[in-house]
């Protein structure tokens, strides 16, 4: 089974502090909160660690947060990254919506918006 290990990599971007909806992601029994871009993947510098699914990429997938939109797009990754099942194309950007399921590897998250 594979760990998910959430931290602020020094790259990721903040939003302003006046923003005040929640916005997330929730995996098993954890919930992330998306404030600034997320990056998913298997390589340590990673703001979501996937270490122990062999089907995501170093750097898989990113979630960008403006205001209360967020988006999600594949970084090239070899298995692909999906929202309902259905696969975004290598660099597509598709708007996530409160209740989508998004799977990277063998891991999904239901977007809660």
């Amino acid at each position: 089974m594979d760990d998910t290990i959430y931290k602020r990599s020094a790259e990721a971007k903040n939003l302003p502090q006046q923003d005040v909806k929640t916005i997330g992601l929730r995996f098993k029994d954890q919930t992330v909160s998306v404030t600034k871009t997320i990056c998913i993947g298997r390589a340590s510098g990673n703001d979501v660690v996937l270490d122990r699914d062999p089907m995501v990429s170093r750097r898989h997938a990113v979630i960008e947060r403006s205001e209360n939109t967020c988006t999600i797009m594949d970084l090239g990754s070899t298995n692909g990254t999906y929202v309902n099942g259905n696969p975004l194309k290598v660099k597509e950007v598709r708007t996530l919506n409160g209740g989508d399921v998004v799977r990277v590897g063998n891991t999904e998250f239901q977007f809660l918006g």
